[in-house]
């Protein structure tokens, strides 16, 4: 089928080609709508012919994407969107930090004289705490510095706009991808800038949705791994072992669980299904997250031996 396909959106889009590899054509896997937003608009996630790589296609401009990161958009607004509830939910995303540490920590010796990027850093609470702890010089880049606004993040160095849009010299020891990477229209020439940006050693560490997780099966078009229309890219995890090795790095760990809870995103298509985006106040909607939560703790915890939503890779820079 070709992605050309008509599709309902009042934002401007274009048919895109693989990103991975190239290729023209595909079939379409889902069709979803705007999530995390009340915007009226479909889109279609494509899965490639060639290397079997998911994309959305036709996907927004890329000048019109900035209007899916508003003042509203959840992640950037943090704990604060719970209201009431906010002191819960900033513990809560503080052990998410911790984990993410202790990621790159195993990944890398880390000292003050190490240096540390972190790849759509949004709101840069991880890449704070991992200079805490470890003293490194740490930088992180985001097209959406309002993700930082208001202050806190003294002694980062936070740059605003893409990568490609940046000056960074190189020799980076570690390099961090949390859920940035599905987010990326050229995911390619990223990974290939950052190899070019890696010191002899370097670990690369990637955290993405996982689109052959039994969550996805289980959700289809409102789950909440594919953030459409900002998820430009949904990666089965053959995919992205395999992308990740064409861009010049060795894959040293791949898992399906990482960081994040997969709760989080059956919750958030749960939102969608009901027609009740997870956008303006959640206060309201604090206890039936966490009984659901609660009642689900049993099978998340089953989520190292089954794929319930997210993958974790770790790969190295040869010398």
């Amino acid at each position: 089928m070709s992605h050309a396909e008509n599709i309902s959106s009042v934002t401007p889009v274009e048919a895109v080609d693989c990103p991975g590899c190239g290729f023209p054509e595909g079939e379409v896997v889902d069709r979803s709508r705007a999530q995390l937003t009340f915007r009226n608009e479909t889109f279609a996630f494509m899965r490639c012919d060639g290397c079997g790589l998911v994309r959305l296609s036709p996907r927004p401009l890329l000048s019109a994407l900035p209007a899916f990161y508003d003042a509203d958009y959840l992640p950037h607004r943090g704990a604060r969107a719970w209201g009431r509830h906010a002191p819960l939910v900033a513990r809560a995303d503080a052990a998410v930090d911790r984990a993410r540490c202790r990621v790159v920590e195993k990944a890398v010796a880390l000292t003050a004289d190490r240096r540390v990027l972190d790849v759509g850093c949004g709101r840069p609470t991880f890449l704070s705490l991992l200079r805490h702890r470890n003293g490194v010089a740490a930088t992180g880049v985001d097209f959406a510095p309002d993700a930082w606004a208001g202050g806190g993040f003294e002694g980062l160095d936070l740059r605003a706009g893409t990568l490609d849009q940046v000056a960074l010299e190189p020799g980076f020891h570690a390099i961090t991808l949390w859920h940035a990477l599905e987010h990326d229209p050229q995911p390619r020439q990223t990974l290939q800038q950052l190899r070019e940006l890696a010191a002899p050693g370097a670990a690369l560490v990637i955290e993405v949705p996982d689109h052959d997780s039994w969550g996805r099966r289980w959700q289809g078009p409102f789950w909440g791994g594919y953030h459409t229309p900002r998820h430009l890219v949904s990666y089965t995890p053959p995919a992205l072992a395999r992308l990740v090795e064409d861009c010049g790095w060795k894959v040293q760990r791949h898992q399906r669980w990482g960081t994040l809870d997969p709760y989080v995103l059956w919750w958030l298509g749960w939102q969608e299904r009901a027609g009740r985006p997870a956008c303006g106040d959640l206060e309201g909607r604090f206890a039936g997250f966490m009984a659901g939560k609660v009642a689900l703790l049993p099978l998340t915890l089953l989520q190292r031996w089954v794929p319930l939503g997210v993958q974790l890779l770790v790969a190295r820079a040869g010398s």
